[in-house]
């Protein structure tokens, strides 16, 4: 019984935080997806890169 008094204040509390993030509708700026992906692009070529050239311990 004991559970029900620690869950239903973190249900409660999730649930407004839910419903508040939903409302304000945050978006991210313009042009930043493209950036991150730019930027993701350039990680996973050097990551290739480092991964498949010269001795690394192997």
């Amino acid at each position: 019984m004991i559970w029900l008094v620690i869950l239903i204040p973190v249900l409660l509390i999730g649930g407004i935080a839910v419903y508040f993030e939903k409302k304000t509708g945050m978006t991210p700026p313009e042009g930043s997806t493209d950036k991150q992906i730019d930027k993701m692009a350039e990680v996973k070529a050097q990551t290739r890169k480092d991964m498949g050239g010269g001795n690394n311990g192997f």
